[in-house]
């Protein structure tokens, strides 16, 4: 058979894989001139036919070995073979020539965008197994992840998609006999004498001896994650951007012999734990007391071998943060400026940033749920002061702008230091940690804020601000140095040495400007020899499906439920580590969570593993056999030599996905090597004697394969690792990484009965939990009730005739209006829902309106307030107010404007409590202005 085909094309591409996978060869003859692509030529007898490149899959595949049973062929299989040459590819190749030319056609990637979502959504895309549809797609799709453009539109749009063409990448490249590449004569001489000549005791380092303190000479490793938030429940995003990928390094530096001190713990400061205690109910330090010991557990359960876990509000906290600040108020890097604030009367307080919540001020937004730091809309930064229409969080009264004074940390005085430090310090971070900082740097530091009027937090200790506590983001980081306190008294040997310590920071990347900023600047600024982050590891962000995590809306997995899913924590640990958003976002999925276990770790790793120390016990009696290796087995040893050395680079320069991969490739090449040598037939009685001494020596060089990954797994899946070690009776701690293989069990060597490391996980355990963590439901609407719509209208009249007369009146106070308001609100709410309508729900329908099937966002629209809550009459004076202020023509057109949006907000906050849409109302408006 004769392939004709363009160079590189997508549809040669097809038939490649088919032929590969089905044992078909074909003959390639490069033809510019064939227009689909590729063109497979057929002779069978004497007739000779041409079949195009998904018709050639189909016969390839259907033309081998292959069982149509096994997966190959489905029902719907040629239909949509048939809709990817006639919809899919005509929509795909001009996307692509745009995006080649450098000018992304967006009505293209309009198209795709839908395209791919209906093929996802379709279930056609099944990357368990090898078929015609995903040889296929996999062909087509993959032209999409080498243009830069095309790559970030899959990142962004289409992660689990993007994730699946990665899986089938792996699949495609080990399918079959893996490839091994060919060994230098350097490499097997080195291979030979490593194994002829193993070091004493070359895998046993000295046991640990707490505390953990630097030794002069030897290599010092500090290293934290960041301070996870006690407030919340860590989802697997949080789990794997700092403590995860935290504990993988420092498990590799503990096996490489490094004197390593892992420290983390959780953040308790600050407005956040405020919020959560009032909406809990409980005081901030019980609310701290609670989620510190879920935080625990959670990593406890994941197995993070943290040397302590500790959190900030200790002594030692306070006692180093004030002593910080007491240094950089005395050196002049603080300064004292008066701030406006949002200042509410009901609640008696300032409101800091996540107390207030109103309408996004940046454009094009209008998001009405806004925070005073952050808008969940648009995902801008805000300053609290920006929001339109601001209201207190926990009383829903309208602020007032009152001025308090703060302190400040002068970053502008600091910068020359913080640019000559990063100048050698940086080198060694990762990118996208080295481009967040260069854009802060870029335009010049600001001035930074460090107090706040808050109760919960570290005091102040200067006079005039005893009242106001830390900043958490000033107060956080320091909380490393006070946790080490905790767990040492001598925690200046680790902090204040910078010549004998190397200092490695984990976190997401939204936590990179205080750790690569503001913190070292805090540091510069007290004039003290503070041990500042030489290797700052940051992570991009693990989505959750094609979604985020989100614990209101049941979307994602969280520490705490995924104890309970029944899968071990060694293979979360796997896939998140596999998945570890290193380079870009990458997306969770259970189908791609159930593959990676059922191939790479069962079919694969576990398979190895428990294939050879079974060889040993059923055939040889427990006792590892003499070895007389051939040079192919030297080669053998070299290539795993080759892949355990980029392990160790890969892990050293923290590319923890590559180390992984790694370790799986040294296992397929004992699968191989079992595999080709057959063992389990050169040992039978009546082979000869030279094949028993050939099974043997293959037996003890696969069960020292093993031995060597039982090691270096440790980083990943330390209950696993574990698990080797005791079926090979090698010692379970203080292991050492070997500098290459060896033989690290002699013959004579007895192991013990080995059990299946890993468990298959079947489609209905993943589709139950897809289905339990895939997002809650929308509840059932009630059968509404007339008498009590009617018994709460009435009500509402009544209050609303109430709040009328207060306000006519002029006598009553603003607490006691403001009072009687949120009664009528409350009752608002209540016939709402008795009306079967979500008024939270009807509220955000005018956020978006469609045009032309376009989703365009609203322009903002005031909050809704206490003082201005919409009741028929109310809604009609506020009428006459505008059509007064209108007839008197001299009125600024300001003023007549802010009336204008009152009567409006008016208008919508009504229309919401009637369960009416805003957006159609606002449609009737026009109308009749029209």
């Amino acid at each position: 058979m004769k392939l004709f085909c363009q160079r590189d094309h997508p549809n040669g591409l097809k038939v490649l894989l088919a032929s590969a996978f089905s044992g078909n060869a074909v003959t390639v003859v490069e033809d510019k001139g064939v227009s689909s692509g590729a063109v497979l030529e057929v002779t069978e007898g004497n007739v000779t036919f041409h079949l195009h490149a998904n018709s050639a899959v189909l016969f390839l595949l259907h033309k081998s070995k292959q069982d149509l049973a096994d997966g190959w062929y489905s029902q719907d299989c040629e239909k949509w073979l048939e809709w990817e040459a006639t919809v899919f590819q005509p929509a795909l190749v001009p996307y692509l020539t745009s995006v080649a030319g450098g000018k992304e056609d967006k009505s293209l990637r309009a198209v795709m965008d839908s395209l791919l979502a209906n093929l996802y959504a379709s279930n056609q895309l099944n990357n368990k197994d090898l078929s015609a549809i995903s040889v296929v797609f996999f062909s087509s799709l993959l032209p999409l992840t080498s243009e830069a453009t095309s790559l970030t539109f899959l990142e962004e749009r289409h992660p689990t998609l993007l994730a699946y063409i990665n899986t089938l990448k792996e699949q495609a490249q080990y399918k079959g006999k893996p490839v091994r590449a060919t060994m230098s004569a350097e490499q097997i001489k080195e291979a030979r004498c490593a194994w002829l000549q193993p070091p004493p005791n070359s895998t046993v380092s000295a046991a640990r001896v707490a505390p953990v303190l630097p030794v002069e000479g030897e290599s010092n490793i500090l290293i934290t994650s960041a301070l996870p938030y006690v407030n919340n429940v860590p989802h697997l995003g949080n789990i794997i951007g700092c403590v995860l990928s935290a504990d993988c390094y420092a498990r590799f530096c503990r096996l490489r012999g490094d004197n390593t001190l892992y420290i983390s713990g959780t953040d308790e400061y600050g407005t956040a734990t405020e919020t959560k205690a009032i909406a809990e109910g409980l005081t901030p330090q019980q609310i701290c007391d609670k989620y510190h010991a879920i935080h625990a557990n959670v990593y406890k359960w994941f197995n993070i071998s943290f040397d302590h876990f500790g959190r900030t509000t200790t002594e030692h906290q306070t006692r180093i943060a004030q002593d910080i600040f007491e240094k950089l108020d005395k050196n002049g890097k603080i300064f004292k400026e008066s701030v406006e604030q949002l200042y509410c009367i009901k609640c008696e307080r300032f409101l800091a940033d996540r107390f207030v919540e109103g309408t996004c001020p940046h454009p094009g937004c209008g998001y009405e749920d806004a925070r005073g730091d952050q808008c969940d809309g648009c995902g801008k930064l805000i300053n609290a002061m920006e929001l339109v229409k601001p209201r207190c969080k926990l009383c829903f009264n309208l602020p007032e702008v009152r001025s308090s004074n703060h302190l400040f940390l002068d970053l502008p005085s600091i910068e020359p230091s913080l640019k000559s430090w990063l100048a050698t310090s940086s080198k060694q971070w990762t990118s996208n940690a080295k481009v967040i900082c260069d854009s802060w740097i870029r335009d010049g530091l600001k001035t930074r804020c460090i107090t706040r009027d808050l109760k919960w937090g570290t005091a102040v200790p200067k006079d005039g601000f005893r009242d106001k506590v830390f900043y958490v983001w000033f107060d956080a980081p320091i909380g490393y140095i006070s946790i080490s306190a905790c767990y040492t008294d001598q925690w200046e040997k680790w902090w204040k040495n910078p010549s004998q310590v190397q200092y490695y920071e984990f976190m997401a990347k939204d936590n990179v400007p205080f750790h690569s900023v503001v913190f070292p600047s805090t540091q510069l600024g007290t004039g003290e020899n503070w041990t500042k982050v030489t290797h700052l590891v940051a992570t991009e962000y693990l989505n959750y499906e094609d979604g985020k995590f989100s614990k209101s809306r049941g979307t994602g997995v969280f520490g705490d439920q995924v104890i309970d899913t029944g899968i071990p924590s060694d293979v979360w640990r796997f896939y998140l580590l596999y998945l570890r958003p290193e380079v870009h976002d990458t997306a969770f999925s259970w189908v791609d969570l159930q593959t990676k276990n059922n191939s790479e770790l069962l079919n694969n790793l576990g398979n190895f593993v428990h294939r050879a120390l079974s060889f040993v016990f059923k055939f040889f009696a427990s006792t590892l056999p003499p070895a007389k290796p051939s040079e192919s087995d030297y080669q053998v040893m070299a290539a795993v030599n080759q892949e355990f050395q980029q392990y160790t680079s890969a892990l050293a320069n923290n590319r923890q996905r590559d180390g992984l991969r790694y370790i799986l490739s040294i296992t397929r090449i004992g699968n191989q090597y079992i595999q080709e040598h057959e063992p389990y037939k050169l040992i039978k009685p009546n082979r000869s004697a030279e094949d028993k001494e050939r099974g043997a020596t293959v037996t003890a060089i696969a069960i020292n394969i093993v031995a060597l990954v039982s090691i270096i797994l440790d980083p990943y899946m330390p209950e696993t690792s574990e698990r080797i070690k005791v079926f090979l009776n090698l010692p379970t701690h203080f292991q050492r990484l070997p500098r290459l293989f060896t033989q690290f069990l002699p013959s004579g060597h007895v192991i013990q009965e080995p059990k299946p490391l890993i468990s298959s996980i079947d489609d209905e355990v993943i589709q139950k939990l897809g289905k339990q963590f895939g997002g809650q439901a929308s509840a059932e609407k009630k059968p509404v009730d007339p008498s009590e719509v009617a018994r709460l209208e009435g009500l509402i009249t009544e209050q609303g005739n109430k709040v009328r007369k207060l306000k006519e009146n002029g006598t009553a106070s603003k607490d006691v209006v403001a009072a009687e308001v949120a009664t009528l609100i409350a009752l608002k709410g209540q016939l709402a829902a008795a009306q079967g309508v979500d008024p939270a729900a009807a509220s955000s329908k005018d956020k978006k309106k469609k045009k032309g099937g376009a989703t365009v966002k609203a322009e903002p629209s005031p909050a809704k307030t206490p003082a201005a809550v919409p009741n028929g009459p109310v809604d009609e004076n506020e009428g006459d107010k505008v059509r007064a202020i209108k007839a008197r023509g001299d009125a600024p057109k300001d003023e007549i404007g802010s009336e204008v949006a009152k009567l409006l907000d008016l208008k919508k906050q009504l229309a919401v409590a009637q369960g009416i849409d805003p957006a159609t109302l606002n449609s009737k408006e026009k109308k009749k202005k029209k």
